[in-house]
């Protein structure tokens, strides 16, 4: 956490402050000091493996959530999550799948990142489903991560998924007061990003492509909104709006046993896909620590001929920085390519694995707990 010097200057230089302008936003100001102490989770250490994953089916019980024509979005995600976390529990045998609720009761947001958070999960993922009032024709899938809400269509979503917490009893003790309705929560909330942002967006990339390549529904996009039950994870988190409740056909789609099938089996696959690629890169970054000396060489003299170079990649953004080797400056030999529409950023620059390996964990202490080694031939990612 920040000195908390360097955290008011920060905050007064963000929002163009005076000293005696704290007492005219000390409402904001409040908030915003509140949550760094209440809502900010003990990091897990990362392993090389996925063991845990934690599914939660959105709202429950008194909390129905979006509503529909016939159903209701408590019962939708329910059954999506259940046959989601059935479908992981069949290939891997030794992942552990808890759920936040298995029946149809109330748990409030932050107890949901509470079970995550005390069983070390590796992975949470909260489904939902979306709605938008006189607007029967809008429709999609879209996936969000933490972050700061890009546009007022994403705050509204956060807006309306938050807005369980007035189910909740004593929610002011749990929350420090937060108004999921106050534009001003969600400026304070914003400005302390996940440790986690990097994964989530990877995750949350995985889960798109296949809701819309596999299970065919409407691209809306990764997105980044203020959501508080992603907000108290210790570890790699998103949220999923299957569709819109508020679209007849999209409504009748996700309450079928089929829609839920497929919807299901788009995030399992994504989960599928993002293990697998978690852990072969972990196990190539363990396998680069110990080379021995002798490979080093040969892997560094064969790199120039066929213009292999690693990098550590340590950032993702929806936008792309202007300079960024100023924005990154304790970095050195800064760099960003685009995939998916995501801005990724990589530092240094170096022949073997090994080299860059023993670069991450510079990186890494430099705070970007995320930074993985990436392999690039002839200036393209590859795996």
């Amino acid at each position: 956490m920040w000195p908390i010097q360097k955290f008011l200057s920060t905050f007064a230089k963000k929002f163009n402050l005076q000293r005696y302008d704290f007492m005219k936003y000390k409402p904001l100001f409040f908030i915003l000091l509140w949550n760094v102490f209440l809502f900010m989770p003990d990091i897990q250490a990362q392993t090389n493996e996925i063991k845990t994953v934690v599914i939660d089916a959105g709202h429950g019980g008194k909390d129905c959530g979006a509503v529909g024509t016939k159903s209701y979005e408590k019962d939708i995600t329910l059954a999506v999550a259940l046959k989601t976390g059935n479908y992981i529990k069949k290939k891997y045998p030794d992942v552990k799948v808890i759920y936040t609720r298995d029946k149809d009761v109330s748990v409030d947001l932050y107890e949901r990142a509470d079970i995550a958070n005390r069983n070390n999960a590796d992975i949470f993922i909260s489904i939902h489903c979306n709605s938008v009032a006189n607007s029967p024709k809008t429709g999609g899938a879209e996936t969000f991560v933490m972050g700061a809400h890009r546009d007022k269509a994403n705050l509204d979503v956060a807006m309306k998924e938050n807005a369980s917490i007035l189910y909740e009893e004593d929610s002011d003790e749990h929350y420090g007061g937060f108004n999921p309705s106050s534009t001003e929560a969600y400026i304070a909330m914003s400005y302390l990003q996940s440790e986690y942002t990097d994964a989530s967006l990877k995750l949350a990339e995985c889960v798109q492509n296949e809701l819309v390549n596999k299970a065919k529904r409407g691209d809306r996009g990764v997105q980044q909104a203020g959501f508080l039950v992603l907000y108290r994870t210790a570890m790699p988190s998103i949220l999923v709006e299957l569709g819109f409740i508020s679209n007849p056909k999209e409504e009748t789609y996700m309450r079928t046993d089929d829609g839920q099938s497929y919807l299901a089996s788009a995030i399992y696959r994504a989960f599928c896909k993002y293990k697998t690629d978690y852990e072969k890169e972990a196990q190539s970054v363990q396998e680069a620590a110990s080379q021995p000396v002798e490979e080093q060489v040969a892997e560094q003299t064969a790199a120039p001929e066929n213009k292999i170079v690693y990098k550590v990649q340590f950032a993702s953004r929806s936008t792309k920085a202007k300079n960024p080797s100023t924005t990154f400056k304790n970095l050195k030999d800064v760099d960003c390519y685009e995939h998916n529409g995501v801005f990724k950023y990589t530092a240094g620059r170096f022949p073997t694995r090994a080299e860059a390996a023993k670069y991450q964990k510079e990186v890494v202490a430099k705070g970007y707990k995320d930074a993985f080694v990436v392999k690039f031939q002839d200036g393209k990612r590859v795996n």
